[in-house]
């Protein structure tokens, strides 16, 4: 059913840009946003070039390390919303996201690593300037960094009240969410030098569409027909 495709897109993406706590949720072979949320998608398997031993042992891999951590997250979840679940839950995150990408490089050639790398930042738009690597590569200064911070926290406030007035009309959601991701995303490379802009561009590598598999924002199973 198109139509319910494309409302999972919309409110995934949206989860991606407004709630990077969100991003990070997720059971099986790999939490929402995370390396496995990418590897387990038939698209982005296309574009690695994915062999099917490769996807299997990628899934076996990424199931490993998220089944590893699963006492943790349980706990986590009994600390509630919280500021101290907040900060655990981001560097739970940022383990498994760490350990399942040394996993994949066992499994993935080097190329398709760096792929693989590309397509997430492009998927993470501007949030991807939080990152402590990014900012790294990019070499951003300080000030660079807070400006970037109220940038996307303007965001995540803006398509927060998006979803809100949305009332359920999912197209007008996703176009004003799509006008918002652009806005963004123009403020933040106002906010670069001519150097960094060439950066994040070899960073995120040539452009590619992501598009979600039936079920992969929660769904049971995959969902056929037009």
């Amino acid at each position: 059913m198109r139509m319910t495709c494309k409302v999972l897109l919309v409110l995934g993406l949206t989860a991606l840009l407004t709630s990077p706590a969100m991003a990070q949720r997720g059971r099986g072979r790999g939490g929402f946003g995370g390396p496995g949320f990418f590897v387990n998608n038939k698209g982005v398997q296309k574009e690695l070039k994915l062999t099917d031993e490769q996807a299997k042992k990628a899934g076996d891999a990424l199931k490993a390390v998220n089944d590893k951590h699963e006492e943790e997250r349980a706990a986590i979840r009994d600390l509630g919303q919280t500021d101290e679940a907040r900060e655990k839950r981001q560097q739970l995150q940022k383990t498994i996201t760490e350990e399942s990408m040394k996993a994949l490089s066992d499994v993935l050639s080097a190329d398709q690593v760096k792929r693989l790398k590309q397509i997430m930042l492009q998927v993470r738009g501007a949030q991807a300037f939080a990152d402590p690597e990014v900012q790294k590569d990019l070499k951003l200064t300080d000030d660079q960094k807070d400006k970037i911070k109220t940038i996307n926290d303007d965001a995540r406030q803006e398509g927060q009240s998006i979803r809100e007035a949305a009332a359920g009309d999912f197209q007008e959601m996703q176009k004003k969410m799509a006008a918002l991701n652009k806005e963004t995303m123009e403020k933040v490379s106002g906010v670069l030098t001519d150097d960094q802009k060439k950066a994040w561009k070899d960073l995120t590598g040539e452009p590619f569409e992501f598009k979600p598999d039936p079920g992969q924002f929660g769904g049971r199973g995959k969902k056929k027909g037009g």
